[in-house]
């Protein structure tokens, strides 16, 4: 998750991640979350046409989401696509 939140253009020579629960910031205002499997972890449910129920207890991430849509559209996926189909859902 560091890799993919690194800019060569806008971020410091230096990259580190602090200990586990660590979020920065003061006593008003949220942050983004910080990098770890517990705060990144959402739900992902689908649902209508041509969706069968079930379920699957492996690893999905976010940016299989766009491949995943592109597949059940039977489109193109998107130039930037980094992730992959989630085929319990694309049949």
């Amino acid at each position: 998750m560091v890799t993919n939140g690194y800019n060569e253009q806008r971020s410091g020579d230096v990259m580190f991640t602090p200990e586990p629960g660590f979020i920065a910031g003061g006593k008003t205002g949220t942050t983004h979350g910080v990098w770890n499997p517990y705060d990144a972890h959402i739900p992902l449910v689908w649902m209508g046409w041509g969706v069968k129920p079930g379920k699957t207890n492996r690893t999905t991430h976010m940016t299989d989401i766009a491949p995943t849509v592109a597949a059940m559209l039977r489109i193109q996926m998107p130039s930037g696509t980094v992730g992959q189909v989630i085929t319990e859902v694309a049949h």
